[in-house]
């Protein structure tokens, strides 16, 4: 049996009298029992357990410091009880109370004086605290609000008392139940009944058009309420804040670019179509609105209650066409009724970033360029090398170091709520400001949002709700291109002699188009993308009072979308300086060695340029409600709506070079002649969707549970004979742990559930099924020229086909099978576990088909591909206390796969390339055999593999060789071509974990998140570039065959230009476990103790630090695992310091 824990205050000597007395009837009623016990260096607990299940009586130990993990050895036959508990407690000083065959053991503690005061704002309140079924809850926290250390415990009858403020209220608390405040103003007694904890699953979860309660939850739903410590992470995008908390929801970064959202994936893909579709996109709904991810991501935390994923088709195919892959509802804050209250917040992080890959310093560079280039005219003079040996201590120039700078960010939110019962409001801003490390790389955001709730009447609510995002992403200036990678791995790996600046911070012209410095200085000009995202949405619902539970509302939303993108790209002045060594590479940085002025050369002009896209959409709702219990023990809840949207959206560029007169980014000041301007736009295009949607939801006794839905969707992406689907669900769950025949010892609650459900996806792009036609242009420099007609013939205007059309063009579709179960167990733990399986068909690809040259269009996309994906998701929970200190964890863990039933193949494709049967990250290379060390190695195998050849390359000493398979025959022919190729991995698809853990303890809390995969392999051959001019990763330099070290771990290092540049082709030898934990962020925050002077000013001052990146473990030592390549922007680590304040 669980030992009980709970203590007595310290009331004087009075109490002390009343416990010898009472000890001495407990000593008398207990010489009257007989045991048995015979236990060798057990545990006191198993004495204990022992004793209850002998004599009938329970035992409690009121005093945490009574160790009752304490080995003894008790050895007795027929002993009066009290003998044997003296026996066990021996030395412990203890005494022991009995009532009602309850035995209480405890420490006496007696103060030596009494001190009565009496004020006359206080009074003494008292009262009983009892469980759902009416017992007694012994050793609940009883504490005023406001205090630190006025409270108390209930005793072994439940009951209480407490001299406290005639206005104050009560915190109550008790592990396995709900925290509770009473307020006490005009009450001298109470009867508290506390909620158990599993009741925590009765919290309302929006799912769909519905809002239900967890413990009737059919679905596979997750469910996060954002916690104060979520709001103190520094992060751009709210996608961050879900990472590691859900199972079967995925967040990736790919790099650590300011503004850049990571990608959120809800389970394994299902759908081939990435390279030309985006593969079963999430649909993001926000106060019953659908918006798209870039809407989801600038939200701010201190804007959102909660957020619910559905995961599984009989939550996410209500909405039909746009949930094939899943499906992520936000609710925002609410006013609430009360006083007005004002929260505002502010963080301030230093940022760093994480590790890189180490590379080769100057010197080393030099050697290698000279070992893997003996022949070479420019090889590295010693002189030279001398040279780069005596900058930055041998390493070099450091053109990342002279460009860096210490990046910081800075949020501010600031939220007000309050109301009363006609009307009740919550309103919130928020701006953060990010800096990269490169000076032209930042992130500005402001957000805004304002919810009204109004009861204009009994029957009649009206809500308002306005939002809007205003951002600016600044990058690096490109032509066309995001050079914030490229600059970035530019700067790292640059050569080593060209340094950036003269020593008065003259740009130097090392004989390439740019200096490469320049282009984080500014010098080359700019880009930066704004984007203003304002919503409204305004809903009416009026209760029918002729039908109790029947209501019916309407809804309206339109949003605005307005993005440009500003760009001024801008040549500059180089300046020549004197180049000495038998190469040049010594390199002057004096003022006075300036020799001339060279102008840049990465624009062919100077040029000006800004794009500018625009629109709207539009979504209108007619709900019709009901939801209603019967006999006490039928609940019922239905809805029933239409659902209609359209979109519009338009764009426009215009483009000037050369400026005449002066530099600068206005449009006036370029050159307008029409050589210098173009200007143009893509067409407007519209979309729009008409919906029909039902959802249904039935419990009987709470045990029984059964949920429908089904949605018609009609999308003008599909011709009209394929324009409409109907995607239907159904799911059920029985809640074991109600029946009668349950024991609830062991497991408090447990519920099991299943369904099944179709979803669709229209993400295919519009009006494939209708013939197209484009204009030909009349320049005659254009790839296609204009046509001539007439007499006379002259230039004229043409129109050329599109594609092929497609009348058939339909949805893809996925039947989804879910199966589930619930639990809590053992008072502190709770657990959920799913496994799903997903049958996609109808997926939307090109035929592989053979046509003639002289047919001059492309075929058309076909629904035909089939594809099956399965997985399991697991949530693991512990909640617990002690006294004062409340802690918990979470673990949760996902695993999918998934396998292509019908794809189509090239008629002669080789095997290795037939995709039935296989699976999306299947991993294709050569066989790696080994590396030839030794002459006589290359010898051997000459002689055994006298045809050997790859890439025409005979084998070579230090060269990487492959295994022969086969030749077009099916016959090993000697030669490494494509038919020898295998499956390197035939699935390779992580486990992905969440690990979150916490604390509080009296106002101090502190909160840990990990993430991680586990079982997935990545190849690191992007860091075996060719050896060119530039920096390399520093193992070529020592661990790469030479003749002097030939069992070295890598192959040898080959020139960029030697025909030989054959080692970094996919194989085994490349593949590693990229197994990795990340420590998400930790925040360790405190809530100031209050005092007189501070209670005039805030209700509460809570102080914080967050950390977030911080560490990463990982059996991929080259690189941060979770990084595109090795030369990404990194993720960065920051330390967040801040403050939150309520008034």
């Amino acid at each position: 049996m669980k030992r009980k824990y709970f203590s007595i205050k310290q009331l004087g000597l009075f109490l002390a009298m009343g416990v010898i007395s009472t000890s001495v009837y407990a000593n008398t009623a207990l010489q009257s029992v007989k045991v048995t016990v015979n236990h060798k260096n057990a545990p006191i607990s198993k004495v204990l357990d022992d004793i209850e299940q002998q004599t009938g009586y329970s035992i409690l130990v009121r005093n945490n410091d009574i160790n009752i993990k304490q080995k003894v050895t008790v050895n007795v036959t027929d002993e009066n009880l009290n003998r044997v508990l003296d026996d066990v407690f021996k030395g412990m000083e203890v005494k022991y109370d009995i009532e009602n065959k309850t035995i209480s053991i405890y420490k006496p503690k007696v103060t030596s004086t009494i001190t009565l005061a009496v004020d006359q704002n206080k009074k003494t309140i008292s009262g009983v605290i009892v469980d759902p079924n009416g017992e007694p809850v012994i050793g609940a926290n009883i504490l005023e609000k406001g205090t630190k250390d006025n409270g108390t415990i209930s005793d072994i009858d439940g009951k209480f008392s407490l001299n406290v403020e005639d206005n104050a209220t009560l915190l109550v608390s008790f592990v396995g139940f709900k925290n509770m405040e009473i307020p006490v103003k005009g009450k001298n007694s109470l009867k508290i009944t506390m909620a158990n904890d599993t009741e925590l699953l009765d919290e309302v979860v929006v799912v769909g058009y519905l809002t239900q309660k967890k413990t009737s939850l059919t679905g596979a739903v997750s469910n996060m309420k954002m916690e104060e410590n979520l709001t103190t992470i520094p992060t751009a995008s709210a996608a961050n804040l879900l990472a590691g908390k859900m199972a079967g929801v995925n967040i990736s970064s790919k790099n650590g670019l300011p503004g850049t959202n990571p990608s959120l994936k809800i389970r394994t893909v299902s759908s081939w179509k990435e390279e030309k579709y985006n593969p079963q996109p999430v649909t993001y709904v926000i106060d019953g609105v659908v918006r798209d991810a870039t809407s989801f991501n600038a939200m701010s935390a201190n804007e959102i209650e909660d957020i619910s994923v559905l995961k599984d088709a009989a939550s996410a195919a209500i909405y039909g066409s746009r949930s094939s892959g899943g499906v992520v509802i936000v609710t925002t804050k609410k006013g609430k009724i009360g006083k007005p209250t004002i929260n505002y917040s502010y963080g301030f992080s230093v940022d760093t970033r994480t590790k890189s890959y180490d590379l080769t310093d100057g010197v080393q560079t030099a050697e290698i360029y000279n070992r893997v280039n003996p022949e070479a005219t420019n090889k590295w003079t010693q002189e030279e090398i001398d040279h780069i040996a005596s900058i930055n201590g041998g390493y070099g120039y450091n053109q990342l170091d002279e460009v860096y700078q210490n990046p910081t960010t800075q949020t501010h939110n600031l939220n007000i709520s309050g109301g009363n019962d006609r009307i009740h409001y919550f309103g919130a801003a928020s701006y953060m400001k990010q800096e990269g490390f490169l000076a032209p790389l930042g992130y500005d955001k402001y957000n805004i949002r304002m919810n009204v709730t109004a009861n204009v009447t009994d029957d009649f609510e009206l809500y308002t709700g306005f939002s809007l995002t205003n951002d600016k992403i600044s990058r690096i200036a490109s032509d066309g291109t995001d050079w914030a990678y490229d600059t970035y791995g530019k700067l790292r790996i640059w050569q080593p002699e060209q340094p950036v600046f003269t020593d008065s911070g003259k740009l130097i012209d090392y004989g390439w188009i740019a200096n490469v410095g320049a282009r984080v200085l500014g010098y080359d000009g700019y880009r930066y993308d704004k984007r203003l995202n304002p919503t409204f949405t305004v809903k009416g619902t009026y209760k029918m009072p002729f039908l109790k539970g029947l209501s019916a509302s309407i809804q309206y939303n339109k949003t605005w979308t307005h993005n440009t993108v500003n760009g001024y790209y801008t040549n500059y002045d180089m300046y020549i300086t004197k180049h000495t060594g038998a190469n040049g590479r010594i390199m002057s940085t004096r003022d006075e060695d300036i020799v001339g002025i060279h102008r840049s050369a990465q624009y062919g002009r100077d040029y000006l340029r800004k794009d500018s896209k625009w629109g709207d959409t539009q979504q209108l709702n007619f709900y019709l409600n009901y939801a209603n219990t019967f006999n006490e023990v039928h609940n019922v809840a239905a809805v029933l709506l239409t659902e209609w949207s359209e979109g519009f959206n338009d764009s426009v560029y215009g483009f000037r070079e050369t400026f005449p007169t002066y530099m600068t980014d206005q449009f006036w000041a370029a050159g307008n002649s029409r050589e210098f301007t173009s200007g143009g736009g893509d067409a407007s295009s519209k979309n729009g969707r008409m919906s029909y949607v039902g959802q249904f939801s039935y419990s009987y006794a709470n045990k029984y549970l059964l949920g429908f839905s089904f949605r018609e969707d009609g999308s003008m992406n599909f011709a009209p004979s394929q324009r409409w689907g109907f995607f239907p669900a159904g799911s059920a769950g029985w809640v074991l742990s109600e029946e009668s025949f349950f024991n609830k010892k062991w497991i408090q609650y447990m519920k099991l559930r299943g369904s099944v459900g179709l979803t669709g996806d229209d993400s295919v792009g519009g009006w494939q099924w209708q013939e197209s036609y484009t204009a030909v242009k009349l320049n005659d420099n254009n790839n296609v020229l204009p046509a001539y007609f007439g007499k006379n013939p002259s230039k004229h205007v043409g129109l050329n086909y599109g594609n092929v059309v497609n009348p058939n063009l339909t949805w893809e579709k996925a039947l989804n099978y879910n199966v589930g179960l619930d639990m809590n167990f053992l008072d502190h733990w709770n657990l959920s576990a799913d496994y799903w399986f997903r049958k996609s068909y109808d997926i939307l690809d090109n035929r592989q088909a053979t046509l003639p040259t002289t047919f001059s269009r492309d075929m058309p996309a076909e629904n035909y591909g089939k594809m099956n994906a399965q997985g399991i998701d697991l949530q693991l929970g512990y909640k617990g206390a002690s006294h004062d200190f409340n802690y918990y964890g979470n673990l949760t863990m996902s695993y999918g796969w998934n396998e292509i039933k019908y794809k189509d193949y090239a008629e002669n494709a080789q095997w290795i390339d037939i995709p039935i049967g296989t699976s999306t990250t299947r991993w294709v290379g050569y066989d790696f055999d080994r590396i030839i060390r030794t002459q006589d190695e290359l010898d051997a195998f000459n002689a055994e593999h006298p045809n050997y050849t790859f890439k025409g390359i005979k084998p070579e000493l230090g060269m990487l060789v492959y295994k022969d398979h086969s030749g077009p025959d099916g016959k090993p022919d000697g030669v490494i071509d494509s038919w020898d190729r295998v499956v390197l991995r035939s699935k390779n698809f992580p486990v992905q974990y969440g690990l979150n853990l916490g604390g509080s303890w009296k106002g101090l809390s502190l909160d840990m998140m990990f993430s991680g995969e586990l079982g997935r392999d990545r190849s690191f051959r992007d860091l075996a570039g060719n050896v060119e001019w530039n920096r390399v990763w520093a193992e070529w330099y020592d661990n790469s065959w030479t003749e002097d070290n030939p069992n070295a771990m890598l192959p040898k290092q080959v020139s960029a230009n030697a025909p030989s540049s054959y080692r970094n082709d996919d194989s085994q030898f490349w593949m590693k476990k990229t197994n990795f934990m990340r420590l998400k962020y930790v925040t360790l925050s405190y809530d100031l103790p209050k005092n007189q002077f501070y209670n005039k000013l805030f209700d509460n001052v809570r102080l914080f630090v967050t950390g977030s990146n911080l560490f990463v473990w990982s059996s991929f030592k080259y690189y941060d695992p979770e990084l595109e390549h090795g030369n990404a922007y990194p993720i960065m680590r920051s330390f967040n310091f801040g403050v939150d304040v309520k008034f």
